[in-house]
């Protein structure tokens, strides 16, 4: 059976089903072109988290990465008969599990048009595994997807039937939405670059089971000389040995006799002897169940894609999941080390956008004992979180509820200080959305920000005392100063030595920027505010960044964005570099020095 192309794509839909971390990234880069994307999943939190990313992200990407860009039209469904008619293209972005795929693919042949291209995103198997139910093959391609828009390859690979007019189309669009394409000219187990990587992996497997090399000297030498972050085996413990062994018999079964048995047989002894990589403690490396690393300075930031607590050396050479499986949107995080302590802290927003579901969790350093300390109903968004040990507080700003609060470190005591919204309508309003806070406990203040619209220009930063005026309301204190307004969109706050330093997603030239300035003179509510100005701007050229924390020993700042990167800079914002690249969703980060393990 022909594939019959279109005789005009515009005004067809582009199709994702899944809207997962890759789905999502997927379905923003093709928005960037004035064009309509249906996102199709049946987890309606999914689609509404999918929404959010690309609501926060879409305005980037296009400006730093397609020319001549605009906005498209996004359009959510859980019923993928309601979203596929008259699409041009549907791409399978579902879990890799082959059964499934050639379920779903037959499925999709049978009710999609003829103009329809099928395309599926796996990255281990072949269309020629995956099309026996599928009746027009012409149509079906592989579309390999990385990580867009921080990684923007996009692998184009027909299956022995695929139609060259289906390739070509790709090939001429893709690069339109800002992608890089690779036309991969035959069929391809793991495509171009998995297909090398396996090869790496493979030779490494085999310098360790010949005894010519350790793990951790295979992983040293590849850090050195590549100066890459994770060595494989670090990999290879992070993603799981079982799962490293399917990949591995995979492309042995489709090469027979072209692949040594040695590294299957490796991770086939380490498997059988329970040794599964960080899941179950052991792998090529120790993993103590979810440790922190009490002998190094060291950040602990939230990845909110992944649901998971993490920690990293300042160097970037040690990371550390500390908590895992979080799946209401963490935001803010904190730890306390102290001994006879030993918490960590952080927020969760809940579903998004605004029900009134968040909490705020802690659990022992160990990751044990996840125990919800503010329950849901006492809080609605709850955002960036502070740690107070003078006074053993936590504080953190309520989004959507409009207000800035705290509690003692068990979640007993809990105070409302500030109200900004007291209505529905006010609720509503971005511009009353409380984001970031921290304190200058010297001088009894909390400062604030209220971020305004996306990028909007409305975000204003605020500061009043740190207890709430004898006989006042939270939402009439008498001692509210506006510090700044007029801001892209200021996010989280630190203060240090009579400095505020904040983040600002908004856009450039103030945007997406790390923010300095002087705030010593006493409070004062009758003062002006300020405006924005470059004068603020210690450092940009960030992505979509949140959450910021200083290191007052070091004189450095800590930096997390959205699109998965960790930053470091000097007090005054010079020297940027980045200690973590492009490998998740970050948000809240704090920092920790070197100190004795916790009693």
């Amino acid at each position: 059976m022909p594939y019959k192309p279109p005789a005009s794509i515009h005004g067809k839909p582009f199709v994702v089903l899944g809207a997962g971390t890759l789905g999502r990234r997927i379905a923003l880069m093709w928005l960037t072109q004035g064009e309509t994307v249906h996102l199709v999943d049946l987890n309606e939190k999914a689609l509404v988290s999918a929404a959010e990313f690309i609501e926060e992200n879409l305005d980037t990407v296009i400006a730093d990465h397609v020319s001549n860009g605009k906005r498209g039209t996004l359009k959510l469904f859980q019923d993928r008969m309601e979203a596929i008619p008259n699409a041009w293209i549907v791409v399978e972005v579902v879990p890799e599990n082959l059964s499934l795929k050639i379920k779903l693919l037959g499925e999709l042949d049978a009710i999609l048009p003829d103009d329809c291209i099928l395309a599926s995103n796996s990255s281990s198997y072949t269309g020629s595994e995956m099309f026996e139910r599928v009746n027009n093959k012409a149509r079906l391609v592989s579309t390999h997807y990385y990580m867009p828009p921080q990684a923007l390859p996009l692998e184009v690979m027909p299956n022995p039937y695929t139609d060259p007019a289906v390739v070509e189309l790709l090939l001429r669009e893709a690069p339109r939405h800002g992608l890089r394409t690779y036309h991969v000219r035959k069929e391809s187990v793991g495509l171009l670059f998995n297909r090398i990587w396996a090869a790496i992996k493979r030779e490494s497997l085999y310098v360790v089971a010949e005894g010519v090399a350790g793990a951790s000297e295979v992983d040293g030498i590849m850090k050195d000389l590549f100066g890459i972050n994770r060595g494989v085996f670090e990999v290879l413990d992070s993603v799981g040995l079982d799962v490293a062994l399917d990949i591995e018999n995979h492309y042995r079964a489709v090469r027979p006799g072209q692949i040594p048995a040695e590294p299957a047989a490796l991770l086939e002894s380490m498997v059988a002897q329970g040794h599964l990589g960080i899941k179950s403690g052991k792998g090529f490396y120790e993993h103590p169940p979810h440790k922190a690393m009490a002998d190094k300075d060291y950040v602990v930031y939230l990845d909110v894609v992944k649901g998971e607590v993490r920690s990293l050396a300042i160097d970037g050479r040690e990371g550390k999941t500390l908590v895992s499986g979080l799946t209401s949107h963490p935001d803010g995080v904190q730890i306390d080390e102290r001994p006879g302590k030993g918490h960590i802290y952080w927020t969760n927003m809940g579903t998004l956008p605004g029900d009134d579901d968040g909490s705020i969790s802690r659990a022992n350093i160990d990751g044990s004992n996840i125990t919800t300390i503010v329950p849901v109903g006492a809080t609605r968004t709850p955002k960036q979180l502070v740690l107070d040990t003078t006074n053993e507080h936590l504080y953190w700003c309520d989004r959507e509820g409009g207000r800035i609060q705290r509690c003692a470190l068990d979640g007993s005591a809990l105070e409302t200080l500030y109200i900004s919204a007291s209505t529905p309508a006010e609720h509503k309003n971005q511009r009353t959305w409380c984001v970031g806070v921290t304190l200058d406990l010297e001088r009894g203040l909390v400062y604030w920000t209220q971020k305004g619209g996306s990028k909007g220009g409305n975000g204003r930063i605020f500061r009043a005392g740190m207890n709430l005026p004898a006989g006042a309301h939270p939402a009439r204190r008498p001692d509210v100063e506006v510090l700044f307004e007029g801001m892209p969109e200021p996010i989280d706050l630190e203060y240090h030595k009579g400095y505020l330093l904040w983040t600002d997603r908004g856009d450039p030239p103030f945007g997406n920027s790390l923010n300095r300035a002087d705030v010593s003179a006493p409070l004062n509510p009758n003062v002006t505010p300020r405006g924005p100005s470059k004068e603020l701007v210690i450092a940009d050229h960030f992505h979509e960044t949140i959450g910021l924390t200083v290191d007052p020993v070091g004189e450095k700042i800590y930096i997390s964005d959205l699109l998965g990167s960790l930053w470091v800079t000097n007090l005054d914002g010079s020297d940027k570099k980045a200690i973590l690249r492009d490998v998740g969703n970050f948000t809240g980060i704090t920092f920790h020095p070197a100190r004795p393990a916790c009693a």
